[in-house]
């Protein structure tokens, strides 16, 4: 996009924002702060999943509460790497991604964070660079659920899955990458003075509504 075309685009988007949402959205409810094994479970298995909630102890919040009951050690992604994927798959779901279960994603991606020298949620927010390499080198582990991921750790950003897509299309339908939509819906927080995953998570619950 030209700098003309994204001026404009960013108006475009901060009105249908104002329209839709109002410039206050609420706090975003999620993360695990400090729990680098609970985001990275949350993360993946969130792909095409039903998040649920903390009363029905459902969906993903479920899968995560789960495997936070089962781990012998918080914030370890040793103890992930070293967890079997049957084990993991009996404690989470066997949900599916990129040909293979969403267990054997986590635990490739706990491997390739571990070996690139990141075990906790400190270790992480020394090395993002590394991090997010060793993230992505994994198959099923893309730039969205990289998003997410730091968003669940505490980190200002936006996840620009199908219902973010949806909402930023609905009024520019020429945006056709999660780093385009991304990049307005933050500078859309930026205008308001919000942080961007209260944007985020307002977005997608609205558009996921209509």
């Amino acid at each position: 996009m030209t700098e003309t075309l994204a001026g404009a685009d960013l108006d475009r988007l901060s009105t249908y924002v104002n329209d839709t949402i109002g410039d206050r959205p609420d706090a975003w409810p999620g993360g695990w702060p400090g729990e680098v094994d609970a985001a990275l479970i949350d993360a993946i298995f969130s792909v095409r999943a039903r998040y649920g909630n903390r009363t029905t102890g459902t969906g993903v919040y479920g899968v995560v509460q789960r495997w936070r009951f089962y781990r012998s050690q918080a914030d370890d992604l040793a103890v992930l790497k070293s967890t079997s994927e049957a084990d993991l798959v009996q404690v989470t779901n066997k949900g599916r991604l990129a040909g293979r279960t969403k267990a054997r994603v986590a635990l490739d991606a706990a491997t390739a964070l571990a070996d690139a020298g990141v075990l906790s949620a400190k270790d992480f927010g020394e090395k993002l660079e590394a991090a997010e390499r060793a993230y992505r080198s994994v198959k099923g582990c893309g730039p969205v659920t990289w998003a997410y991921l730091r968003m669940l750790l505490g980190y200002e950003d936006v996840k620009p899955d199908t219902w973010v897509m949806r909402f930023v299309q609905d009024q520019l339908p020429h945006v056709r990458t999660a780093h385009e939509a991304g990049a307005l819906l933050k500078g859309v927080a930026g205008r308001l003075g919000v942080d961007a995953r209260d944007l985020d998570h307002a977005v997608w619950r609205y558009r996921r509504s209509v």
